[in-house]
């Protein structure tokens, strides 16, 4: 038996079994996939998550493609484009997660690959975990990081589905370009690139210039995605004709995702199961990013389980639901109200205001980015923009 399942070895599922077999748990790590595998996902993330887990240091220039230095934010109508130099780091998720993913069997965990959890049976001593191949396995503990279509979440009670408006569905390629025609199109400051709104739509577009890769991105909330591949390929045509992109862009690799971005499921833990990362809805209802959320939880949830396993004792695991809420949950709510804000009929107009204040266009490239140490004060942007209305009102 071992101590803990990993399901899913994504950031979230490697880093929590990093963390436990280092610790000296016995950590199986269960992925549907073999290693090294792609991820539709645009790749970028907060310089800081390098601060926050010293020991990417050491393997950074294996995933590490460069560092996009000035955002460039684009109104639905297309007229206003707001620009702040925030620093966003990029890789390709291939691999990020398959340093990731060494990592975790480095320090200990037993990894079961190319096999998709069929059943989870929770009993009152251990969990029994059933396989695609026939095969079970027992473990005292199961962590969930097996993404937005979670089998754990479902088996747990934890989670059944979710809503139409809690999801957004994207599609992403990862387009190869010439390193020079990338510097030539974005600069040597990698400007990235959001867009509001697409079509009127709910929702955003995206371009990360890499080192020799440009990723393109759309997403859409679920209850109006239908059609997003021929929406994508709108997007394309438009971002061709904006030189942003070469005439014959290679989207052969273009793939789709379901991203929560409704915000974290109510409850995280139950009995011998945790959730980390998308299978617990821990992605930024604003940009669809949740790396880092899923990495910082994950290290919450080795400590608990240790502890749990410690005292022999499962019920102690239930303050993991409070440790990363304490940490980042709170900035699941002011995100999702900047999300209904920058979703709404004033998009225009509030880029309109924007254009007017340079701390604006930097408070919303740091949202954007996800790069800002302190989380997004929606009433301090809201305030902020009201500062400028009436200074120009009054000709200030």
């Amino acid at each position: 038996m071992y101590d803990v399942a990993v399901v899913g070895s994504g950031p979230g599922g490697s880093t929590t079994a990093r963390y436990l077999a280092r610790r000296g748990l016995s950590v199986v790590l269960i992925d549907r996939d073999t290693f090294p595998r792609d991820k539709p996902c645009g790749g970028g993330f907060s310089e800081s998550i390098m601060r926050e887990f010293p020991y990417l240091a050491a393997r950074q220039k294996e995933f590490l493609q460069g560092v996009a230095r000035v955002g460039v934010l684009h109104s639905p109508n297309r007229m206003i484009v707001l620009k702040g130099r925030v620093d966003m780091a990029l890789a390709l998720r291939t691999d990020f997660d398959h340093v990731l993913h060494e990592f975790a069997i480095e320090a200990g965990a037993n990894p079961l690959l190319g096999k998709r959890v069929k059943d989870v049976l929770f009993k009152d001593d251990h969990v029994t975990v059933s396989l695609s191949d026939g095969s079970t396995l027992d473990s005292r503990f199961i962590v969930g990081a097996d993404g937005a279509n979670s089998i754990v979440a479902r088996k747990a009670d934890l989670h059944r589905r979710w809503d139409p408006s809690a999801i957004t569905a994207c599609r992403v390629a990862e387009i190869p370009a010439p390193t020079e025609d990338i510097l030539g199109r974005y600069t040597e400051d990698l400007h990235y690139h959001f867009f509001a709104n697409l079509g009127g739509l709910p929702g955003y577009g995206w371009i990360f210039p890499k080192r020799e890769t440009i990723n393109v991105g759309l997403g859409i909330v679920g209850t109006h995605a239908e059609g997003l591949p021929r929406m994508f390929d709108s997007f394309v045509r438009y971002l061709k004709r904006s030189r942003l992109l070469p005439d014959s862009p290679d989207l052969s690799r273009a793939r789709g995702a379901l991203v929560p971005t409704g915000g974290p499921i109510s409850h995280t833990t139950k009995g011998r199961c945790l959730l980390v990362g998308d299978s617990a809805g821990m992605v930024s209802p604003l940009t669809g990013g949740g790396i880092g959320y899923a990495m910082k939880a994950a290290r919450y949830a080795a400590g608990v389980i240790t502890k749990a396993i410690e005292h022999d004792d499962p019920t102690t695991a239930g303050i993991y639901d409070r440790l990363w809420y304490s940490d980042f949950g709170h900035e699941f709510e002011q995100q999702l109200l900047a999300q209904r804000i920058f979703t709404s009929s004033y998009t225009d107009l509030l880029f309109e205001i924007g254009s007017r204040d340079g701390r604006i266009q930097e408070m919303v490239s740091e949202a954007m980015s996800e790069t800002s140490d302190q989380e997004l004060d929606v009433k301090r942007l809201v305030a902020r923009t009201l500062l400028v209305c009436l200074r120009s009102a009054l000709h200030l």
